[in-house]
């Protein structure tokens, strides 16, 4: 046997070897502690629910006072997101004395269900009955402008339901 077939035949062994090592590593099953990364990235932080969501006693002031015919729409502004222009404030007035005199007032209001609707703002079930009214649900959002407020959108909405 020549230099040459020996060494052929080492590689040979050599590479046997190496392969029957690699399958014998692959097949052998990982251990029964080893647990999957808990690293994650890009992922959204979580939301800090006892900071972003106000009581459900907050909300219903806010809607208990702009339901409150006593109190003029001017002194409102406050609890509107962005405020009321002169123009609402003569429109609300004028549909809670109208809701008044029809002996649709007072609304008995109770809010649930308030979870965060993004940053510096919630959303809440609210339900609404009055002497001549049965109970109505619908979801408001609020924002946190220095206290909690109705949002625009939502008083549009209060608006378009009550003007039917």
């Amino acid at each position: 046997m020549n230099m040459k077939s020996l060494a052929s035949g080492m590689a040979a062994v050599a590479a046997i070897g190496a392969a029957a090592s690699a399958v014998s590593y692959l097949a052998t099953p990982a251990p029964a502690s080893a647990e999957a990364p808990t690293t994650v990235f890009f992922a959204p932080l979580p939301l800090d629910p006892a900071a972003a969501v106000p009581a459900p006693e907050q909300l219903a002031d806010v809607l208990n006072t702009l339901a409150d015919p006593g109190v003029p729409a001017a002194g409102k502004s406050n609890l509107v997101e962005g405020g009321l222009g002169p123009v609402e404030t003569g429109a609300i007035d004028h549909r809670l004395q109208k809701a008044l005199k029809k002996g649709a007032l007072p609304l008995s209001i109770s809010v649930a269900n308030v979870a965060p609707a993004g940053p510096g703002a919630a959303s809440a079930d609210v339900t609404a009955s009055s002497p001549k009214f049965e109970p109505h649900t619908v979801n408001l959002t609020f924002v946190d402008q220095g206290g909690w407020k109705l949002s625009r959108s939502s008083l549009l909405s209060l608006s378009q339901l009550t003007s039917n």
